[in-house]
């Protein structure tokens, strides 16, 4: 057993790999991250050395590339890196501090089912000063070593919250004072027009699923609904690349407004 709280209570979770340097170092770095085993090769023991100081806590099995290829498939982009892991705590919406004035975005994801675009979007919601993801409990991915690649750890930092019901938890967020926008290429509204518009206020993105879109109970309780200008040679942008540019679009404004 590796580090990590609460360990006797989740041994009945299913267990998955995490893979590759950034999600295995952030990972080990999370306290509330259960792992039971870590695979090195040789040169990964070294880097991880190097950055995190002696292995000998860790009990790292030095094992050869092919060994962790052959045990994760090779499909898996391992680096020399592999953790096998428990699900993390899961976090409730009573979780989501709304109160504090940074008013940093959350994303709400409308039945998205692609564990790499939930794991982009994990990444950009890091990477551009976001809060919080929140998706529902069915019809999205379960975390399991492709969401973790795609986030590069930031699934270790940036909680994961899965709600039974989207359009009860946007009720609940409003009620706190949270303002929601929803992306849609059909919206009446220009992002930047509505970012300024709520730039003192704390937001939330509310994404739809490619192709099918925002669902019309979801569409219903957005404040807002906004769309992307986009050239006309093409129809729609992927969801992680529309939500990257909605949360750093809403970092630029804001820091404009302060």
């Amino acid at each position: 057993m590796g580090l990590g709280k609460n360990s006797n209570r989740k041994k009945a979770r299913n267990r998955y790999w995490v893979f590759g340097y950034h999600p295995v170092k952030a990972a080990l770095l999370n306290p509330n991250r259960v792992f039971h085993r870590l695979i090195l090769t040789q040169n990964a023991a070294n880097k991880l050395q190097k950055d995190m100081g002696t292995l000998d806590h860790l009990k790292p099995e030095i094992r050869s590339s092919k060994f962790i290829a052959d045990l994760l498939g090779s499909d898996a982009t391992h680096q020399g890196f592999a953790l096998e892991v428990e699900p993390l705590p899961e976090y409730g919406l009573s979780s989501l501090d709304l109160t504090d004035v940074t008013f940093k975005p959350v994303v709400l994801l409308d039945q998205v089912t692609d564990p790499q675009n939930v794991g982009a979007i994990l990444r950009s919601t890091e990477a551009f000063f976001g809060k919080a993801v929140i998706t529902t409990s069915r019809n999205t991915p379960v975390e399991s070593g492709v969401l973790a690649k795609a986030s590069s750890g930031a699934i270790e930092r940036i909680p994961l919250i899965r709600v039974s019901n989207l359009s009860v938890a946007m009720k609940a967020l409003k009620d706190k004072g949270c303002w929601l926008i929803g992306l849609d290429p059909l919206g009446e509204d220009e992002l930047e027009n509505v970012l300024q518009a709520t730039s003192d206020v704390n937001i939330g993105f509310v994404m739809g699923a490619e192709g099918r879109g925002l669902r019309e109970s979801v569409r219903n309780q957005c404040d807002y609904l906004a769309k992307i200008t986009i050239s006309s040679t093409i129809d729609s942008l992927n969801v992680s690349n529309a939500t990257s540019i909605c949360l750093y679009s809403a970092h630029v404004i804001r820091n404009r407004s302060n």
